[in-house]
């Protein structure tokens, strides 16, 4: 009679214990772009988001991702700018994408403070970014570029 109870609990249990460990087992997750809090200096409160490819480069180089003047961090990211995305899957680079805040969500590029070193504008801001991704991520210096598309502007 044990054996007989030990059988049947044994193949009742089997099939849970093995679906157990298939619910358990979670898939990779895959590169996605995340958005960064207290990255540093942000005067102008920009948001930061970035792209950080499943296989990173050893020096990886980062790539400044910028938007139009009405645009989101998420609509270049998805639309004109998705080209540079599957490009940092293939080689490794970095992208951060900083978003402007204010209305008509443009960047500040004309004020004499945006066009100051540490003015105290977006430039501060997009600046804090890449100090952070370097100093997180290990970015070669000589391999940083910035990159963007206009609203016609």
């Amino acid at each position: 009679m044990k054996q007989r109870l030990r059988a049947i609990l044994a193949a009742v249990a089997l099939p849970l214990v093995v679906a157990g460990m298939f619910l358990g087992v979670r898939p990779a997750a895959a590169a996605s772009l995340t958005r960064v809090t207290n990255f540093g200096t942000n005067p102008t409160n920009l948001n930061m988001y970035l792209y950080v490819p499943d296989r990173v480069a050893a020096r990886p180089a980062l790539l400044v991702l910028v938007h139009y003047c009405s645009g989101s961090a998420s609509a270049i990211f998805n639309g004109n700018g998705h080209d540079y995305v599957t490009a940092a899957d293939r080689y490794g680079y970095i992208i951060v994408v900083p978003e402007a805040t204010r209305s008509g969500s443009c960047f500040d590029v004309s004020t004499p403070a945006a066009l100051k070193r540490d003015g105290g504008s977006d430039s501060t801001g997009i600046m804090a970014m890449v100090a952070y991704t370097r100093q997180r991520y290990n970015v070669d210096p000589a391999r940083i570029v910035v990159s963007g598309f206009s609203s016609g502007a």
